[in-house]
């Protein structure tokens, strides 16, 4: 089964640039093309609210900013534009009163100021401005808000931060709708002694957030999208081919040139993209956003302060660090098992028994490790019920138990048994005290099944992940890279033999960038991965044996079909019950 084996040079990926700077730099808007399409026809059509999916801290609202800026109003000045108002005191036979007419002057108080404006924070008085009053008295002065000193263009807000002032979102709404400013006294006990015209607004909104919180908004106002457009910053980019990848290297390079007044080499970038993948778990597909690459690349330039290029060491070592400042859970899980307070056997065989691979999450930790989990199975004469414990006690979700079903009906279709089948089984997590979920499990729970059904050992120094469907095809799982530095920490820590490895999907190579101790054990013969198709070749490296019988192969009693194994073993306990029957039939009645 070499063929099926993975070499050590697929284990971490690269881009396929070979030469330092061949890339032109680009800035993170020449890897949004649907969203500044999307923004260029909100202009033309002159839409009033658009609403953006993206990063919304005040950095990225700060970049729409000058990118608006920047390509849609560096010609044009700001006109005067906006109205004047005037208060006139109460005269001895008169009221106050307020005036407004045109703005006329640089000098008038509600003029344009900006073409574009994104806030910080939204406390009404800053955007909508207030109504001053001297105490005891009927002097009135009108204080402009943003949105006053932004009429004619386009303000930009965060959507998480509406969420939390949604008072304010329902004033902007009425007047983006109205395009009119309607004066109101911030205290209901406020006297107002005149009546303060309304001014018109032609505003201009963006809204930037992410999809929960877009969601959320929606939900509060249902008739959004017919207010609204909608378009994506994408939070990905695609380096499928060479001319991707060019595009953003040249981007990274701009990052680093621009914001950190330094520059990076191939081979950091190529560092930075392994973390990458990690993290989006798709070689094709890369985090741009600038936020996050910022952070990271800032974290590597604190290991050598003084260094003018960030290098693949600097980033390697800020990886490490982080890793260790984040990882004590992790460890305290690993020396559980190192102790044997968890029992996971890494050496040996045994029937009915695996060694699965989950990863493990916990609440306000933003840190997701592997760890292996033993399955057990055991088989015995029944009515044909397969309990899954986990489920059956409700420390499993539903998708643990679609698997569960699925691994059953693909063996039961795999050896044509009928629907009641002629056994019973029980299949657990053993020593799992939390809830599992997820499907990633059922291709090492048919195994486990087919072991206790064939009566043959399985290897301990193999893991198993893989999702299969009713037709044993193996698909892809979701943190391929934890799950195999998790079993491959526990075997290092025990030591290396070089038969340990494990079993993952073929699909999944797509998603490796495992660290440098995987890959160098793997280089070294000292740690194996296979990867597989369907159920019957993870059965084969596990098991030495075909699942069900093979053309122009020959088969004697060292190398029979697993079908054939459990065919018989079935066989064999099916003529035993009537006997056992008959025995504590007789032996009960013998009591009487």
């Amino acid at each position: 089964m070499d063929l099926l084996k993975l070499d050590w040079q697929s284990l971490a990926p690269t881009l396929d640039i070979q030469v330092d700077h061949c890339c032109e730099q680009v800035d993170f808007w020449a890897l949004q093309p649907r969203a500044t399409a999307a923004i260029q026809h909100w202009l033309a059509q002159e839409g009033r609210l658009l609403v953006l999916k993206g990063d919304e801290q005040f950095n990225d609202l700060q970049r729409l900013e000058r990118y608006l800026l920047q390509h849609y109003f560096s010609e044009q000045p700001l006109a005067i534009h906006g109205v004047h108002y005037q208060f006139q005191p109460a005269g001895e036979n008169a009221f106050p009163t307020i005036t407004m007419r045109p703005a006329q002057y640089a000098t008038d108080n509600f003029l344009q100021r900006y073409w574009v404006k994104s806030a910080d924070y939204l406390d009404p008085q800053y955007l909508f401005g207030q109504v001053l009053q001297l105490a005891n008295s009927d002097q009135l002065q009108l204080a402009a808000g943003l949105v006053h000193q932004l009429n004619g263009g386009i303000l930009i807000l965060s959507v998480a931060q509406l969420l939390t002032q949604f008072d304010v979102w329902l004033r902007l709404f009425s007047v983006l709708q109205q395009q009119q400013f309607h004066w109101h006294l911030d205290t209901p006990l406020q006297h107002q002694p005149c009546v303060i015209p309304s001014m018109p607004l032609q505003l201009k909104v963006i809204l930037v957030g992410s999809r929960e919180n877009i969601a959320e908004l929606e939900a509060i106002q249902p008739d959004l999208y017919q207010f609204a457009d909608y378009a994506e910053l994408a939070a990905y980019s695609e380096v499928a081919t060479e001319q991707q990848q060019c595009q953003w290297v040249g981007y990274v390079q701009h990052l680093v040139s621009a914001e950190l007044k330094k520059s990076i080499n191939l081979s950091g970038i190529n560092r930075l993209y392994q973390w990458l993948v990690r993290e989006s778990e798709d070689r094709q597909l890369v985090c741009n956003s600038p936020h996050h690459l910022l952070r990271i690349l800032q974290g590597a330039l604190m290991t050598q302060p003084q260094a003018t290029q960030i290098s693949a060491e600097m980033i390697e070592a800020y990886y490490t660090q982080q890793c260790y400042q984040r990882n004590l859970l992790q460890q305290r899980s690993y020396q559980s098992v190192l102790s044997e307070q968890i029992y996971i056997a890494t050496e040996g065989e045994e029937i009915g028994q695996i060694n699965g691979l989950s990863v493990i999450e916990y609440p306000g930790v933003p840190y997701a490790f592997g760890e292996p989990s033993r399955i057990s199975c055991l088989v015995q004469t029944g009515e044909g019920e397969i309990v899954d414990v986990d489920r059956k006690n409700e420390l499993a979700g539903n998708i643990h138990s679609k698997g569960m079903m699925i691994a059953q009906a693909c063996l039961s279709n795999i050896l044509q048994l009928p629907s009641q089948l002629p056994f019973s089984a029980s299949l657990v997590f053993e020593q799992s005290y939390t809830e599992i979920d997820g499907d990633s499990a059922s291709l090492a729970m048919l195994c486990v099944l087919v072991s206790a059904l064939a009566e043959l050992p399985l290897p301990q120094h193999i893991a198993v992940t893989g999702a299969i469907d009713q037709f044993g095809l193996v698909h892809a799982v979701g943190g391929v890279n934890e799950k195999i530095e998790g079993f491959f920490t526990i075997c290092q820590q025990r030591g290396l033999t070089g038969k340990q490895g494990v079993i993952i999907p073929a699909v999944a190579c797509t998603q490796l960038s495992l660290s440098r101790a995987v890959t160098e054990a793997v280089k070294a013969g000292e740690f194996h991965l296979w990867v597989v198709e369907d159920a019957t070749q993870a059965l084969q490296i596990l098991l030495q044996r075909d699942l069900v019988e093979m053309p122009d192969t020959q088969y004697h009693a060292n190398n029979r079909p697993l079908n054939q194994l459990i065919l018989q073993n079935l066989e064999q306990k099916a003529e035993t019950k009537p006997l056992f029957s008959r025995y504590f039939s007789w032996l009960y009645s013998a009591k009487k």
